[in-house]
């Protein structure tokens, strides 16, 4: 049996689905319905597995299906990979996070400081990848997607994040072993920020196996 709330945000009428004892999902009524049918022919399966293993599935449903909803497993969100890699391809080909104008900060007294954003300011770093960041990879949210592009606007900026986290961590030791869809999306990102770095690793792990 299922249980629908109504959660209201200004004119937005988002409902969350408490489909199983793991699992939620966060959407506009078609979107619910989208990803619950997604679910109905995993569920056997999804039953069987552990959590990491579970994160990975419905990872892979999310972007096999383009669901839009939001599936939260045991209250944390499952990321879906293909939205955060398309928006890191595009930060990587602009070589920044914004898209025309750099945030300025604005200092309030001896002590605060606010991003000044400009009135046409077009970001590249998408909200989403932003959510990812600061939920799963170690940083303060910075106010809002414009002051993290603010603190970090370029690639370079981007690619000293991933070594060294706000924690002072890289992001790849940072997320935890059962949070497996973040896991592999940092280590999609590092192959695409690090190339030769990562080809390195990888060389060195099949030689340590073999």
């Amino acid at each position: 049996m299922y249980v629908a709330l109504s959660l209201f945000f200004g004119v937005t009428n988002i409902k969350e689905l408490i489909y199983s004892d793991e699992i939620r999902i966060l959407g506009s009524p078609k979107q619910l319905e989208k990803a619950q049918n997604v679910l109905e022919t995993m569920q056997p399966l999804l039953k069987t597995l552990g959590e990491a293993q579970a994160r990975l599935m419905i990872q892979d449903a999310i972007d096999e299906h383009h669901l839009n909803a939001s599936i939260l497993y045991k209250g944390n969100r499952v990321w879906s990979r293909r939205k955060i890699l398309r928006n890191v391809e595009r930060i990587m080909e602009k070589g920044t996070l914004y898209g025309n104008k750099r945030v300025r900060w604005l200092r309030l007294g001896s002590m605060l400081t606010l991003p000044a954003t400009p009135a046409d300011f077009k970001p590249i770093l998408s909200k989403y990848f932003y959510e990812f960041l600061t939920l799963c990879c170690g940083s303060i949210a910075h106010y809002n997607l414009a002051g993290w592009i603010g603190i970090y606007p370029t690639v370079d900026d981007l690619k000293r994040f991933f070594q060294k986290n706000e924690y002072g961590k890289p992001v790849s030791e940072w997320i935890p072993e059962w949070k497996a869809d973040a896991k592999r999306i940092v280590d999609d990102i590092e192959r695409m920020l690090y190339p030769f770095r990562s080809y390195v690793k990888s060389r060195q792990k099949r030689q340590t196996s073999s």
